[in-house]
């Protein structure tokens, strides 16, 4: 992951100069704690800039509908404090200037607007995108007082720098660099002459270089002088080489706004692939121990046995004997305060009950396999899942399952299948269980063709055939039986067992799983 270092920040700066100047603050909205957008306006344009905090990946850019999809963003219903100060003082107002300190990673957003007294006052908005130490600060620029800040940081977080309302603001301590552009290269090659890392050592002695940028241009680079030449051409925005370590795009915001989506998206969908895994893989343990639980089935015929040599031998059993012997060498334990046929009619109710018990514990190992086989299923389509839509869909699933506590089920959640267009054929692709269970329920007719991996979970693929539609060829079988085998753990084996069968022939028991078939009449493809 590549971090937004002075370079890339300076470059959002020159690039969006013309609009932010003058921009008005039309909106903010604080959606977490360290995520912001500010709609702003100007020259008739509007545009949402969206400032993370996050130590993981701080940075600054114009962002789209698309992204904020991506980056899943919603607006609490309460705002956080910070949020209401930003509002009462900056919205409607207007960036009277921008500012960006030399080889800092902090934009400096100046307003002019009035206070409660109707005096106007100068404040400025810092965004300091550095790391772990990222914040948003708003202070009166002339006073250099603090008003409010996304983070407060006392004496036992900082001993270095302090922030809170009150106190006033100053910079963070500056880096010992060199600038590129200022320096030589005879000083530039004595700096690196005895280095074993090149790339730590330029990042280390010189502004705005971070190491994943240095690696890029060394690549490109032959021999010490045709780097030091990148090095200042990149330093000086004169090259493509920043825009192209970002993305493929020339709009290098849009780049930024891409990448940094991506990994949020990443993020979001991995942590809430991990927490479900977590929940089925539980799931599934309880319930192999049931699997794995010994049933002794001959221990319930025993019982019956000697009940039956009990009636057998009645006539040789004396009553008050601890143990009979009979003839075939079988040796029985009696009561003595029993008599033989009550002794028999003991055997025989330890045999009911241990019969009822061994059904009982049958069932349940039934029920465990069925479960368990489920659950299976749910983990193959959460590990290949790739949507917040499907993971939603997963998600209501484990709700109500009852395995999952959310706050407010989602009642009209919209379910979209993919669809393939093949030599006129509609094909559709159900990804989890309730999608199966959508595409066998209400998007099939009784002619259509169900396609599923033999004996292993897989998803379900439906090929639509029309009234007016002869039986599809072998080629558009196999292309179904391919999107099958794709989308199962046989994806990667040599050889898949494919089924498929009418929709007609399709059955869903009663009280069985979501998503969970039986059928008939089914004939196999070889993938």
């Amino acid at each position: 992951m590549y971090n937004f270092d002075s370079l890339s920040l300076k470059k959002i700066f020159i690039d969006n100069y013309d609009f932010l100047k003058n921009a008005s603050v039309q909106k903010i909205q604080q959606l977490s704690r360290r995520e912001f957008i500010f709609n702003l306006r100007s020259s008739g344009v509007s545009k949402k800039l969206y400032v993370n905090i996050n130590p993981k990946y701080p940075h600054l850019c114009f962002v789209s509908e698309d992204t904020i999809q991506k980056r899943r963003l919603s607006v609490p219903k309460m705002p956080p404090m910070f949020c209401m100060q930003l509002r009462k003082y900056l919205e409607g107002s207007r960036i009277k200037e921008i500012t960006l300190p030399d080889y800092e990673r902090i934009l400096e957003f100046h307003f002019e607007v009035f206070d409660e007294c109707g005096q106007l006052v100068n404040l400025c908005l810092a965004v300091e995108l550095m790391g772990k130490y990222s914040n948003i600060i708003l202070y009166d620029f002339r006073s250099k007082i603090i008003l409010g800040s996304a983070h407060n940081v006392s004496f036992e977080k900082s001993s270095v720098r302090e922030i809170y309302g009150g106190i006033k603001y100053i910079y963070p301590p500056r880096q010992i660099k060199t600038d590129i552009l200022k320096t030589s290269f005879a000083a530039f090659c004595e700096k690196i002459k005895n280095s074993n890392d090149l790339i730590r050592t330029v990042s280390c002695e010189y502004y705005y270089f971070s190491n994943p940028l240095v690696k890029k241009i060394l690549s490109i680079s032959n021999d010490e002088q045709e780097l030091f030449k990148n090095l200042q051409s990149t330093a000086a925005l004169e090259n493509n080489i920043l825009n192209s370590l970002w993305g493929d795009d020339e709009d290098f915001n849009k780049n930024i706004d891409n990448y940094f989506s991506n990994i949020i998206f990443n993020d979001i969908t991995e942590a809430q692939k991990a927490s479900y895994t977590r929940i089925l893989k539980n799931e599934i343990k309880k319930y192999s121990k049931i699997l794995n639980s010994p049933v002794d089935e001959d221990k319930v015929e025993k019982y019956k046995q000697k009940g039956d040599l009990i009636l057998t031998y009645i006539y040789l059993i004396k009553s008050g004997e601890e143990e009979f012997l009979t003839p075939c060498g079988t040796v029985i334990e009696l009561d003595k305060t029993l008599s033989p046929s009550q002794n028999a009619q003991k055997y025989y109710k330890l045999y009911s009950k241990a019969k009822g018990a061994f059904e009982y514990a049958q069932k349940k190992k039934e029920q465990a396999k069925s479960l368990s086989d489920y659950y299976e299923t749910i983990l193959f389509n959460l590990a290949n899942s790739k949507t917040y839509q499907e993971l939603d869909e997963i998600e209501q699933e484990l709700f109500e399952c009852n395995l999952l506590k959310i706050n407010e089920k989602k009642k009209d959640l919209k379910i979209n299948l993919t669809t393939f267009n093949f030599d006129g054929y509609e094909i559709y692709l159900g990804k989890n269980n309730k999608q199966n269970d959508y595409l066998i329920s209400k998007a099939s007719n009784p002619k259509d063709l169900w396609f599923h991996a033999y004996n292993c979970p897989s998803s379900h693929v439906l090929l639509k055939i029309k009234n007016d539609q002869k039986y599809p060829k072998a080629e558009v079988l196999e292309y179904c039986a391919r999107l099958v085998k794709e989308n199962s753990p046989l994806k990667n084996s040599t050889k898949a067992s494919i089924i498929y069968t009418e929709r007609k022939n399709l059955k869903k028991p009663p009280g069985g799983v979501l998503g969970y078939v039986i059928y008939k009449n089914e004939k196999e493809i070889v993938i």
